[in-house]
């Protein structure tokens, strides 16, 4: 097969997973990769720089080449995918307008149907579900065209990775083997696994990725995040400028301010949904979840669904403040955003920093678009509303819904008690992952955290993606 790989990764051992995939025959025909590593490049590929794709800039080797311009056909059949990114360019170009943002995915949709009508590849490979608005693009480009685009999901479970054919169907293989696994018993559970199960299920253990961003961007991470700004100030003289735009916005109103003036401490003896916003701009709503990556419009169709006498408990995602700009409005978090939740009847915001597993543990149902606090909420036998794509959609106690009429559905069985937990399913779910999934990790951080190495990470994706290969060939 020849292939086009989007896997901007700059570690050597990345020449393993190339090697492996060239011994079982195929071709690899373009790369999209780190400049850092440009010298890892396959023989005969080309070579493209991810941070260069992202701006829309073209490899190299079609520097001097002029694509023809996207036809109204071609964008007409890719209307999903224009809003889809429109909303993903929330990051990266965040302060462009909406047209200038339509033009740059017009020319990126020119860009990349003159890649694959040049290099014909029969599979594009994607190291993750493609979110940076280039890659997400070239996907749907492809699937298009009917091309084989295989990728991998992080769980954060342990290092396993999910395979996917198309992320938005998720793993047919899991729910195939969560079938076979629905009588399974926590000794039938792979050691690691059990680990997991019990600290996950039994403490307010976080996600090794939260505790990392908490250091980045809070206490002393926050810290020294302010003295490199004052030093780069030094060096470049730019002091005067930074510290009066650091003091101007002490005395500006922000997001912070307005989250503020907003919250509220509910009535905890009612009945509540509750609904942990996620980060964004991010993956695990942009493309994951679809047209629901406007997170007000999860709430009003929840708050519109709940029963009689209950209510929607609402916090903001701590990292939303940590990593994205701090408390600046932006197009994710624009003026006005917490005050439209706000508004929103039978509805209460709460702290940032409340204790989001008291949250969890005291909620009929927990309401999520992705992420790991639907994960959480079915490791504790709540109930979970799914809005989006997340990587454990098919785990029992999940309940996906794309409007008020499903959700209303949904939490109607949830009040009548029509839906209980146990943790028998997750165990299924678990077994049934553990029978499916790729033992590697994409984000290095997880391969920190669980001692595995670069070079068998690899190798196991590889493994993977030549049985996959073969079969789609």
């Amino acid at each position: 097969m020849r292939i086009l790989v989007v896997y901007p990764r700059a570690v050597p051992e990345i020449e393993i997973f190339f090697n492996d995939l060239k011994q079982a025959g195929h071709e690899i025909v373009y790369w999209v990769g780190e400049h850092s590593g440009e010298k890892n490049t396959p023989k005969g590929a080309i070579f493209h720089d991810h941070y260069d794709a992202w701006d829309g800039k073209s490899a190299e080797v079609f520097k001097n080449v002029t694509f023809p311009p996207a036809s109204s056909e071609l964008v007409e059949r890719l209307y999903r995918t224009e809003s889809v990114v429109l909303s993903m360019m929330d990051k990266h170009y965040d302060s462009a307008p909406v047209n200038e943002r339509k033009h740059i995915y017009y020319s990126m949709l020119s860009y990349w149907s003159g890649v694959l009508d040049m290099l014909k590849p029969d599979a594009v490979v994607f190291a993750i579900v493609p979110h940076t608005v280039y890659n997400y693009i070239l996907y749907e480009l492809a699937r298009l065209r009917g091309l084989f685009t295989p990728c991998f999901e992080d769980t954060y479970v342990a290092s396993r990775l999910l395979f996917y054919k198309n992320f938005w169907e998720g793993s047919e293989e899991l729910r195939d083997a969560l079938g076979r696994a629905s009588d399974a018993k926590l000794s039938d559970l792979s050691g690691d696994l059990a680990a997991y199960l019990k600290r996950f299920k039994e403490t307010e253990a976080q996600p090794a990725y939260m505790a990392q961003q908490k250091r980045l961007g809070a206490g002393w991470g926050l810290f020294r995040h302010r003295v490199r700004i004052a030093r780069a100030g030094l060096l470049s003289g730019r002091t005067f400028v930074l510290a009066w735009r650091f003091f101007k916005r002490l005395f500006v109103r922000n997001l912070a301010h307005e989250y503020r003036g907003v919250v509220s401490a509910p009535d905890m003896s009612r009945p509540y949904v509750y609904f942990p916003l996620n980060m964004q701009p991010e993956r695990s709503t942009s493309p994951q979840g679809g047209v629901f990556q406007d997170q007000i419009l999860v709430a009003e169709t929840v708050a519109a669904s709940l029963p009689d006498g209950w209510m929607l408990v609402i916090k903001e995602h701590p990292s939303q403040w940590w990593l994205r700009g701090k408390t600046r409005y932006s197009s994710a978090r624009y003026r006005g955003y917490y005050q439209r939740l706000a508004r929103i009847p039978n509805t209460v915001l709460v702290d940032t920093f409340t204790n989001t597993f008291e949250l969890t543990r005291g909620a009929r149902a927990v309401a999520v678009v992705t992420g790991t606090p639907g994960w959480e909420a079915i490791l504790r036998s709540i109930p979970v509303i799914v809005f989006g794509y997340p990587w454990y959609r098919d785990c029992p106690g999940t309940l996906r819904v794309e409007n008020v009429d499903e959700c209303r559905v949904a939490l109607a069985r949830i009040e009548s008690g029509g839906l209980k937990l146990t943790t028998d399913g997750v165990i299924a779910f678990l077994k049934a992952l553990d029978a499916v999934s790729v033992r590697a990790f994409i984000h290095d951080l997880i391969g920190q955290t669980e001692h595995m190495s670069e070079a068998e990470s690899f190798r196991n994706i590889a493994l993977k993606l030549n049985t996959e290969l073969r079969a789609n060939t």
